[in-house]
């Protein structure tokens, strides 16, 4: 059968049957060669019978192929020897199950070599406990590949040899599990070389009990290992790892893993490794950690630390920590965080440093709490941000302890914080330095809360800087005189009634023109006499005119002529009658005649008229004239009427001349006389025209006796009524004419009178005429005569009429001719009657014409 089976192709020995397989003699066996033992399959493979599979050779088991090693059974494997084992190829080793691997004796495991283990899955490798690992050779242990390393389990490495632990690779390190390396024990870890260590992967080192690995392990993280640690596995680190900490790992750490760390493991840490503290990750740090903090460490804090720092951590530091921050560093320092600084902590040379927003930035509780020496150490750039609130919180101590440049740095929004009690004690060399911006926005309290001294270092400018508000409330008697006149014009304007009637004569007499005329009528209305005689002749003129009504009469009573005459037209047009009767007819004496007429004419009405001089009554306007009550008129001395001109006395009212008597009248010249107005006219009493010389009397003109009543044409003398002109007398109106007494007339008057007055004339008054009046009588005027009046006549009278007047008289005139007076016409006289008269006669006239006529 050996023959058989030697001649058989490895075709047909692939086609025998499981039995036969079975039934194969060692003969048979030994007779199969590489090529035909490859040609099995795994069932026939399988078949064999455990003592013909003991009797392969190492090359015919490796000729067996990968798919049929499969078929071996345990039975089988358990009766390879380990050199059989040892011939397996790496394909043959990667086709076994897991079941077969797990049914390898240790003697087999022992045997595999490191190309069957490199060829070994990671399914395969799991089934290895930790006595079959400690059987690996150390290049075994590295030859398992990375792939399949994942499959050691736990169970399998906790009792890994050192030896054997550092025969693992790099590339084996880099793909192991958390648990696979918590299962190494801390011996096995600390074989680990650096790069070693740095294979492990972020998710292994996060899961591995940190208590396991060794300061060296620790001092060989990378920096994104030592970040990858947990903050419970960097709560769990001994100090002993801390100290092994790098700057290069300490500078990768996370905030949360430096929030584990108490005090004496910061402490642990060189100046190096503090500086390495990454900025995004100081925060982390409690205060707990930095309250003992040294001073060299924290020297070592940088500018970008310092930056982030919280208030907590910051005020966890000791005074001589962080005393040892540089200049730039304390600037650092957020806005946010000084301001939650407890002040006691900063040393004057922090102070000192900090920069403009971050003096600004300090509470008003802070700033209050500081003490001398930091305010001491305040420069000017950062007081020059100090706010209003900040520096409410200074008393006058502290305030002393600004330099002028520091005073002068504050700001103009900041400044109104100063308490009037800081203020106080405010030295002359400091207000001195008071800029015009700030002394701009000083309130009146503060600006009363310094001294005299410290005011009167204000420059002209600085003095106009003071806000009007804050002038207003100022205690007039602080202000020196220098401060006074170098207040502005709104500045004097805006000092309130109280503040003037407080000021002393020197202030008062340190106001110049300018101020003076800015101020009010009230403030004006505080002067007395002599404060007002103070005024300058330029300064009375440069009162304004809606002030000067304020000026009293008390404070006017003794102006001095010379400065009344510096008076101006235009405040005396303003002033009133009480004003004006204050001055002396002196002072009065002193207005140009512009002046005078600048008078209004309510002011006139109420003077005195016994004030105003000669002078001022020959300066009055018309208009002013006219103004002049008749209680003032009447007061006028003869002086006063004297003076006046004819353009006033044209203006004069009816009232006003009532008032003058004939000596006063006789004062007037011809031209005074005919400048009186035809109005007024009538306001002449007939006493006051009883005198009127003949002069006068014929400087009336037609218009003026036009308007003159009978009891003024009655008032006038004969020789006065003679002066009028023909056309004068014919002006007389009826109604005047009708109340002359008759024999005042002159033979002229009657002449020149017109038919109609002659015709108004009373029966009383033609009954009254002289033979003279009656021989004066015109053609003309007989014309116009009534029968009333005709019938006055008596025989003489009407023997005077010429022929012609007879003729003249009118036909209804004749008819009151007495019988009587007819009687008496001379023959020729009578001759002169007309036909038409007779016939308006009565029988009793004609018969005594007829008599006439014929002389009978």
């Amino acid at each position: 059968m050996t023959s058989i089976i030697s001649s058989l192709s490895a075709t047909q020995i692939s086609k025998l049957s499981t039995s036969t397989i079975a039934s194969l003699t060692s003969a048979d066996v030994n007779a199969l060669d590489a090529t035909k033992i490859k040609a099995l399959s795994s069932a026939q493979v399988g078949s064999l019978t455990t003592a013909n599979v003991a009797l392969l050779s190492s090359d015919d088991v490796r000729a067996i192929s990968a798919p049929a090693v499969k078929g071996l059974t345990l039975s089988q494997l358990g009766a390879l020897s380990t050199a059989q084992v040892t011939g397996f190829s790496a394909a043959q080793v990667v086709a076994l199950s897991t079941t077969q691997i797990e049914g390898l004796s240790t003697s087999q495991i022992q045997a595999l070599n490191a190309t069957q283990i490199a060829s070994m899955s990671s399914a395969q490798v799991a089934t290895i406990n930790s006595a079959e690992l400690a059987l690996f050779s150390t290049d075994e242990i590295a030859a398992i590949s990375t792939q399949a390393i994942a499959g050691l389990s736990a169970a399998a490495l906790t009792n890994l040899s050192s030896t054997s632990a550092a025969a693992l690779t790099k590339a084996q390190i880099a793909v192991m599990s958390s648990t696979q390396l918590n299962a190494l024990s801390s011996d096995a870890l600390n074989t680990f070389s650096s790069d070693e260590v740095k294979a492990i992967s972020a998710k292994a080192l996060a899961g591995i009990t940190v208590s396991k690995l060794t300061t060296g392990n620790i001092a060989n993280l990378s920096a994104t290992q030592a970040a990858a640690l947990t903050t419970t596995q960097f709560a769990a680190m001994t100090t002993n790892q801390v100290e092994a900490l790098n700057s290069t790992q300490i500078a990768s750490l996370s905030s949360a893993q430096l929030a584990t760390l108490d005090s004496a493991e910061l402490a642990l840490f060189s100046t190096g490794e503090v500086a390495s503290i990454n900025a995004k990750a100081i925060s982390g740090l409690s205060a707990a950690a930095l309250t003992n903090l040294s001073s060299t460490n924290a020297a070592a804090l940088n500018k970008a630390q310092i930056a982030v720092m919280s208030t907590s951590q910051l005020n966890a530091l000791s005074s001589d920590a962080l005393n040892t921050f540089s200049s730039d560093e304390v600037k650092a320092i957020s806005a946010k965080a000084i301001a939650g600084i407890t002040v006691g902590k900063l040393t004057t040379g922090n102070v000192a440093n900090l920069s403009k927003d971050q003096a600004a930035a300090l509470t008003t509780t802070q700033f209050a709490a500081m003490t001398t020496n930091q305010i001491d150490a305040l420069n000017s750039a950062q007081i020059a941000s100090l706010s209003s609130a900040q520096l409410a919180t200074l008393d006058s101590a502290e305030l002393a302890l600004f330099s002028t440049g520091e005073v002068a740095a504050l700001s103009t929004k900041a400044l109104s914080g100063l308490s009037s009690t800081a203020l106080t004690n405010l030295s002359s060399a400091s207000a001195a330095a008071l800029a015009k911006l700030q002394i701009a926005v000083m309130s009146t309290s503060q600006l009363n809360a310094l001294s005299s001294d410290a005011l009167n270092t204000f420059s002209s400018d600085e003095v106009k800087a003071i806000s009007a508000k804050a002038i207003a409330g100022i205690t007039v008697g602080k202000l020196t005189t220098g401060n006074v006149a170098n207040l502005s014009k709104d500045q004097a304007a805006a000092l309130t009634t109280t503040q003037f009637a407080a000021m002393t004569t020197n202030q008062i007499d340190a106001l110049n023109s300018t101020q003076i005329a800015g101020l009010s009528s009230a403030q004006l209305a505080t002067l007395d006499s002599a404060e007002l005689a103070l005024f300058s002749t330029a300064e009375i003129g440069s009162i304004s005119t809606q002030a000067i009504a304020g000026l009293s009469a008390a404070a006017l009573t003794n102006l001095s002529s010379t400065s009344a005459a510096a008076l101006t037209k235009a405040q005396i047009a303003v002033m009133s009658s009480t004003q004006l009767n204050a001055l002396s007819s002196d002072a009065l004496n002193t207005f140009s005649s512009d002046e005078v007429k600048a008078i209004s004419a309510k002011a006139l009405a109420g003077i005195t008229v016994s004030k105003l001089t000669t002078g001022n009554i020959a300066n009055l306007s018309a208009t002013q004239a006219a103004a002049l009550t008749t209680t003032q008129f009447a007061a006028m001395t003869t002086n006063q009427i004297d003076a006046l001109n004819s353009a006033q006395i044209a203006s004069l009212s009816s009232a006003q001349l009532a008032t003058l008597d004939s000596a006063e009248l006789a004062l007037f010249s011809t031209g005074e006389v005919a400048s009186l107005s035809t109005k007024a006219l009538s306001g002449l009493s007939a006493a006051a025209l009883t005198n009127l010389s003949s002069t006068n009397a014929a400087a009336l003109i037609k218009a003026q006796i036009a308007v003159m009543s009978s009891a003024q044409l009655n008032a006038l003398s004969s020789d006065a009524l003679n002066t009028f002109s023909s056309d004068e007398v014919k002006a007389i109106s009826a109604n005047a004419l009708a109340g002359i007494t008759a024999s005042k007339l002159t033979t002229g008057n009657i002449a020149n009178l017109s038919a109609t007055q002659a015709a108004a004339l009373t029966t009383t008054q033609f009954a009254a005429m002289s033979t003279d009046q009656i021989q004066a009588l015109t053609s003309t005027q007989v014309a116009g005569l009534t029968a009333a009046q005709v019938g006055t006549l008596n025989s003489t009278e009407l023997g005077l009429f010429t022929t012609g007047e007879i003729t003249a008289l009118s036909a209804k005139a004749v008819s009151g001719l007495s019988t009587a007076a007819i009687s008496g016409l001379s023959t020729s006289t009578a001759r002169g009657i007309t036909a038409q008269q007779l016939q308006a006669m009565n029988d009793a006239q004609v018969e005594a014409v007829i008599k006439a006529y014929n002389g009978v």
